[in-house]
């Protein structure tokens, strides 16, 4: 039954990044259903963005008396048939406000789940268990280009099959009793700490807007340096994603070795060094690798701050806020840095790299990071 149950919390972490990101290379297909421009079409994956990141600066805080396994089960009992809408509902209106639910639903289930990781891992090995954690989340956002695009086949709509399922495994499967964050035995003591969790909020933001959001930058700037098309530049920017879930865990573990303020530092050190190598790569390749680490360090980065903020005062309930940022700087990203790119070209990667190296400098100073192994 444990294992049944660690499942269904891994599963959590998976449909929520597969389902935000199921339309990104079906909108042409999904506006021919609903008769719409694909311009417009593009605001539905705003419609689930925006509300989820919006809750999840809230959601921590709204739950942290109730128990997790509760908030999770409404979460889900609400995500199922909203999934279920999207297989059949023939009004994009409709299709927008399910997605939207969906999307709050989600900022409920992303924070509460970690949380409820942090209950049941032994400390030395919460790092690691963060990390398979946000492993899952990659492959969501792995998985999702793929299975919808061979849904499309068909039909578009049957990626949220998927969705459904996952929904109704968690249901099923249930998750385990642990306390209340506000009433947990593993409730840090203390002040909430606002200048070091601004930080993490900062670092948040950076990785969102920096890495994590510039998969369409990158995915300009191979195709204009090596003529690729559509399936190469798509899947250059799906090493990313490979990358990242190949590697989470073992960072995770390596936090727990090593800790926290080395394995972010480090993270953010790597990152910004393959944002500054991407523009310059002599090949496809070598640039698809760049892209990779990129992708992975900042992997790295959002686990231990994770970590770091799970751990600190109110970190049970600051959790979902600070990850907020992270959501917000992927939103944004399209305008922050395509500007950038049509003024300087390819050195707009080596600005973001910058901002990464700040974040890193940071993050060396906070004393939240300062874990021992």
């Amino acid at each position: 039954m444990r294992r049944l149950q660690t499942a269904a919390i891994l599963t959590g972490g998976f449909v929520g990044p597969f389902t935000g990101q199921a339309l990104a290379v079906v909108l042409p297909e999904f506006a021919e259903t609903f008769g719409i421009s694909v311009s417009r079409a593009a605001w539905t994956i705003s419609a689930y963005l925006l509300p989820f990141s919006v809750m999840m600066l809230v959601s921590g805080r709204l739950v942290r008396r109730i128990h997790p396994h509760k908030v999770v089960w409404a979460a889900y009992a609400l995500t199922l048939p909203m999934a279920l809408l999207l297989l059949v509902t023939p009004s994009w209106p409709l299709f927008l406000a399910c997605y939207a639910t969906i999307g709050v639903a989600n900022a409920f289930t992303t924070p509460v789940l970690q949380n409820i990781l942090r209950e049941l891992a032994p400390p030395e090995r919460l790092g690691q268990a963060m990390g398979t954690y946000a492993a899952m989340q990659s492959l969501g956002m792995l998985t999702a280009p793929l299975v919808a695009g061979l849904s499309s086949l068909v039909s578009w709509r049957l990626t949220f099959l998927v969705t459904a399922a996952a929904a109704l495994f968690i249901l099923l499967a249930r998750l385990p009793v642990v306390p209340p964050p506000a009433s947990s035995p593993q409730r840090v003591s203390g002040r909430v700490q606002w200048g070091p969790t601004a930080i993490h909020m900062v670092t948040g933001f950076v990785v969102g807007a920096g890495i994590i959001g510039l998969g369409f930058l990158t995915a300009l700037q191979v195709g204009e340096a090596f003529g690729l098309g559509p399936v190469g530049r798509g899947l250059v920017v799906m090493c990313g994603g490979a990358a990242a879930f190949l590697a989470s865990r073992r960072i995770g573990a390596m936090a727990d070795h090593y800790g926290t303020r080395t394995v972010l530092v480090a993270s953010g050190i790597l990152a910004a060094a393959a944002l500054f190598l991407l523009p310059i790569a002599p090949w496809a390749v070598v640039a698809a690798l760049v892209w990779a680490c990129a992708v992975a360090a900042a992997q790295g980065i959002q686990a231990t701050v994770n970590l770091a903020v799970i751990n600190a005062p109110g970190g049970t309930s600051l959790i979902s806020t600070v990850q907020a940022f992270r959501f917000f700087g992927s939103a944004t990203a399209p305008v922050l840095f395509l500007p950038i790119y049509l003024a300087i070209g390819p050195a707009a990667f080596w600005v973001a790299a910058v901002a990464l190296l700040v974040a890193a400098a940071l993050q060396w100073i906070n004393p939240q990071t300062t874990t021992t192994p």
